[in-house]
């Protein structure tokens, strides 16, 4: 519009120079006869029209293409106003130049929304050799987490062996017999048999019959056989027991060796943890980065679509003002006008104008998606592809390997975020250390242009 404006008063400033003394003559004809030049009048409103909005513009080009045709109608314009027709002309000759230039415009506006939507990186697939030196291998790597998984087995077969060397002697099967009751290596004692199963028979009878005394010391020389064999068995499965069990020392020092190994497991997988993490801020960085400048270029391309039509209609109307203004010069005025007057104007006079949408081309850049996946620490997938199957590799005990829980259990799940697919999202292994909510995937949508979907 400034373009237009200047140019406006660029051609004012050159009429008034040139046409002068034809404006004089115009105004003194006018006077004389009462009524002013309508070529004057209609060089007046060409000037006006220059500096208009574009539908207002619009508009007013056909209703000066009609004016022009009825002036013509009523006789070409005499030889003092030819400047004046020539000058419409260059008018119009600057609105078609402003016309292209606000159609480069709208096209550089475009291009430089979708080279900001090309300029967004997609993050990289992490490295194998990245993950194999900084984690697998690296200062916390899955050796170190072995090796003192190993280390561990020594001092906690002690404290089990201790723990069951305790509970066999302090409850023995031969010490718990009845006869032997009470015993202080049975922790339950039943009780014991009565030693008088005959007492009934000798009760008022002033003494026993030999036969009664004879049966009750062959069943007493029987039971005490029983006792001595029972104490015996005691006895001998007691053999090789302590009066004390320490074993609370043992489960200390192996306690001790399992915080340095928990130590190490959970600096390991702290590795997934981070990784987990970065890629899921970059990705969404780039999200947010691709989404913002798709927006904006969908607006340009939205908004460009719905001024394209004004702006072909603008230059439909400009090329049947010039054919008539150059038809009112030629040698044979009516024929040319007549000819203009009928030609009909298409697409392809004004192809120049249409408009380049990145997003419905084929090679425009799509949204990325991550598709590494994850590994979370916690699960039984993860367990088992780095503890389980190396146990026997390191001779650790594979129900040593998992803890029961720790800081590192759930880190990846946590994230906010889930752009990147999970190796194992279904099968959480133990206790996670705190809770976590699911995370929430952004999609853009890339719907249809409305003016494209009207048009097209």
């Amino acid at each position: 519009m400034q373009l237009r404006l200047a140019v406006v008063s660029a051609l004012l400033l050159t009429i008034q120079g040139v046409d002068a003394v034809s404006s004089q003559r115009v105004a003194s004809a006018g006077s004389k006869s009462g009524t002013g030049n309508p070529w004057f009048s209609l060089l007046t409103k060409s000037w006006a029209l220059a500096g208009e909005s574009e539908p207002d513009q619009t508009k007013g080009l056909d209703d000066l293409a009609k004016n022009i045709v009825e002036l013509a109608k009523s006789g070409a314009p005499d030889e003092t106003m030819v400047n004046a027709v020539e000058s419409i002309r260059a008018i119009v000759h600057d609105m078609k130049a402003a016309v292209n230039d606000s159609h480069a415009l709208a096209q550089q506006q475009i291009n430089q929304k979708a080279k900001a939507v090309a300029s967004c990186q997609v993050p990289p697939h992490t490295d194998s050799d990245y993950l194999d030196r900084a984690i697998i291998h690296g200062e916390n790597s899955i050796e170190n987490v072995m090796t003192c998984r190993a280390e561990e087995v020594p001092p906690y077969d002690a404290w089990k062996a201790c723990e069951a060397e305790k509970a066999r002697c302090s409850n023995t099967t031969e010490c718990c017999a009845a006869l032997v009751q009470p015993n202080k290596y049975c922790l339950n004692p039943g009780t014991a048999p009565s030693p008088l199963p005959f007492e009934a028979t000798c009760e008022g009878t002033s003494r026993c019959k030999d036969e009664d005394v004879t049966t009750k010391l062959a069943f007493f020389k029987e039971k005490l056989a029983e006792l001595d064999a029972a104490e015996k068995a005691c006895e001998d499965s007691w053999k090789g027991c302590k009066e004390s069990y320490d074993c609370e020392s043992l489960k200390t020092i192996w306690e001790t060796q399992r915080t340095w190994c928990n130590r190490n497991h959970t600096n390991f997988e702290q590795g997934y943890c981070d990784l987990a993490t970065s890629l899921e801020a970059k990705w969404d960085s780039y999200y947010h980065c691709y989404d913002t400048n798709f927006n904006a270029l969908y607006e340009e391309e939205y908004t460009q679509m719905a001024q394209l039509p004004g702006r072909e209609q603008e230059w439909r109307a400009l090329l049947r003002i010039d054919c008539l203004l150059g038809a009112l010069t030629s040698s044979d005025a009516t024929k040319a006008l007549q000819a203009c007057i009928d030609k009909k104007y298409t697409h392809e006079d004004w192809a120049h104008l249409e408009l380049m949408y990145p997003t419905y081309d084929a090679s425009f850049t799509p949204r990325a998606h991550c598709t590494e996946e994850l590994q979370e620490p916690g699960t039984s997938i993860f367990s088992q592809t780095w503890y389980s199957s190396k146990s026997r590799d390191y001779g650790a005990h594979a129900f040593l390997l998992i803890p029961k829980s720790l800081s590192t259990y759930g880190c990846v799940s946590g994230i906010s975020s889930h752009y990147c697919p999970r190796v194992s999202d279904a099968t959480a292994l133990l206790t996670v250390s705190k809770k976590v909510s699911p995370g929430h995937r952004s999609k853009a949508k890339h719907v249809q242009h409305p003016v494209r979907a009207k048009t097209h």
